[in-house]
């Protein structure tokens, strides 16, 4: 895949982010969380603005290759939830362990709730909009998605702040 083509389809990719965090902003009551998901649209359009000028204009001998593993970091929030003292960002995760086993049964089957782990952190998805069906994409819940996680949300830790962890993984 050239340059160009790989702009284009990170471009793609980008406005599918921006519509999905546009339909779940009508759904999100909370202040904090909706400020995180506006602080990722902000991003998301700064990036589309940078391909914009990319695709846009012809490029300059010294221009550094953009490889697909490039990642643009999020920014923090605008706004910082006022209701704790922890460090923004920080979820407090309760005492409670799970095993895999364990974890295995909270699938969203069988009005059970859905349940997933990343990097350790058991985190409720039942009520979250990706993941209707307990499914996101072909992935199921009760299951530790660490590296799925990882290959396919590089560098967007704001995603596991808007969910609710529930305990950690053993």
């Amino acid at each position: 895949m050239n340059q160009r083509d790989y702009l284009i389809w990170k471009t793609d990719e980008l406005f599918s982010e921006v519509n999905y965090l546009i339909r779940l902003l009508y759904m999100v009551e909370d202040p904090y969380q909706k400020s995180l998901m506006l602080n990722q649209l902000w991003n998301l359009i700064s990036q589309l603005q940078f391909i914009f000028s990319l695709l846009t204009y012809p490029p300059s001998p010294q221009m550094t290759p953009i490889l697909p593993h490039t990642q643009i970091q999020p920014t923090q929030p605008i706004f910082q939830h006022s209701q704790t003292s922890q460090t923004p960002g920080t979820p407090t995760v309760p005492s409670k362990m799970f095993t895999r086993d364990e974890l295995a049964k909270f699938n969203g089957k069988n009005g059970n709730p859905a349940y997933v782990a990343v990097n350790g952190i058991v985190y409720d998805v039942t009520n979250n909009a990706a993941w209707s069906a307990a499914t996101h994409f072909g992935l199921t819940a009760g299951k530790d998605l660490t590296q799925e996680f990882a290959s396919c949300h590089a560098g967007q830790q704001w995603i596991l702040q808007t969910m609710k962890p529930v305990g950690r993984l053993a």
